[in-house]
């Protein structure tokens, strides 16, 4: 199906519109990551790697045994909630908010290290521009 061709447009209006649809810039860092192109890959040396392996190593250094087994047992091992129930006679809904816990944790703890708030800027800004 062709583009649907206007034959009578004095004032170019749909060419300015067009044209401020697309150029608009981009209001949130959401809006930025939505409108990215997909499966772009970001440059990223192996000095920042390490340097954000290590960032990550440092919060989970915060957490204690009992919620590094759970983030262990559903992200990695993929145990549903109810599995993790049987096995630590907890309700569904207290292991629920337990990782929801945890996970808040980590973001806050990742949020406030100075290589992951460097590196979330730059992303941003390279995402924006």
């Amino acid at each position: 199906m062709a583009k649907k061709e206007f034959p009578f447009d004095p004032l170019g209006f749909t060419s300015k519109w067009l044209y401020s649809v697309n150029n608009r810039p981009k209001a949130t860092q959401m809006q930025a990551l939505q409108e990215a192109p997909p499966h772009v890959p970001i440059e990223q040396s192996l000095e920042e790697r390490i340097q954000l392996h290590d960032a990550v190593l440092d919060v989970f250094d915060e957490l204690d045994e009992d919620e590094i087994w759970l983030l262990n047992a559903l992200l990695y091992e993929r145990l549903s909630l109810r599995q993790v129930q049987r096995l630590t006679s907890l309700p569904k809904t207290t292991v629920a908010r337990k990782r929801d816990y945890i996970l808040r944790k980590l973001k806050r703890a990742l949020e406030k290290h100075p290589i992951v708030k460097d590196y979330l800027t730059f992303l941003f800004i390279y995402l924006v521009i």
